[in-house]
């Protein structure tokens, strides 16, 4: 099973992702979705939880970093994980700047003149990502990219991702799920379709 198929096969045996077509959940963005995909699950499954660091390191195998950051919260475990296995070291960045404190955005590990790679569980549109890449370059990192768990291929985040010239790797990904997950009869035809749709259009879906 190559990497992709791995990791959605492991979102899916621990029930990491959920369908509600009558409920629809509601991203951090706003927009409505029948479906949902919660990697912050996955860290309490050891095997499951290999598979997706194992995810990680692959990619990272083929890209020159000096600092893993994950963004805060639920990039801040793999980051962990993925520090720990590589001897490398780490940091975590806040959404904000903390009022209180130093006031510090970035905790751990130093950025001035190194090369960053973020972090991040899941990407919708980006948004929170890029933000987390313009916080690291601020904090004087030479180069910043993204690698995250998985992304739902909105049109909108590959429009972001490139306006803002970030590069952004996942290691699985909305397409790949569905595809799986019909095979593997968590979804039905009907929901596949459903899923299918919303993806397409996901800010006009059910309005």
């Amino acid at each position: 099973m190559d990497r992709a198929r791995g990791v959605a096969h492991s979102l899916l045996s621990v029930g990491a992702v959920k369908l509600n077509v009558g409920q629809p959940f509601t991203f951090v963005s706003g927009i409505k979705s029948p479906i949902y995909c919660d990697n912050r699950k996955m860290i309490g499954y050891p095997e499951e939880r290999k598979v997706v660091v194992d995810g990680f390191i692959e990619v990272l195998k083929e890209k020159e970093f000096d600092v893993i950051a994950g963004t805060a919260t639920a990039g801040i475990p793999w980051a962990a994980f993925i520090a720990e296995r590589l001897n490398v070291p780490m940091a975590y960045i806040r959404s904000e700047k903390k009022d209180h404190g130093a006031g510090r955005q970035i905790e751990g590990a130093d950025f001035e003149g190194k090369k960053v790679i973020v972090i991040e569980d899941l990407i919708s549109t980006g948004g929170s990502s890029i933000k987390a890449v313009q916080a690291a370059k601020e904090a004087g990192a030479t180069e910043v990219e993204v690698v995250a768990i998985f992304s739902y291929q909105f049109t909108k985040a590959e429009e972001n991702f490139a306006n803002a010239g970030v590069k952004l790797t996942n290691i699985s990904d909305f397409t790949t799920l569905i595809g799986l997950a019909t095979e593997q009869k968590y979804l039905t035809e009907e929901e596949k379709e459903i899923a299918l749709k919303w993806n397409k259009s996901p800010n006009t879906w059910g309005v």
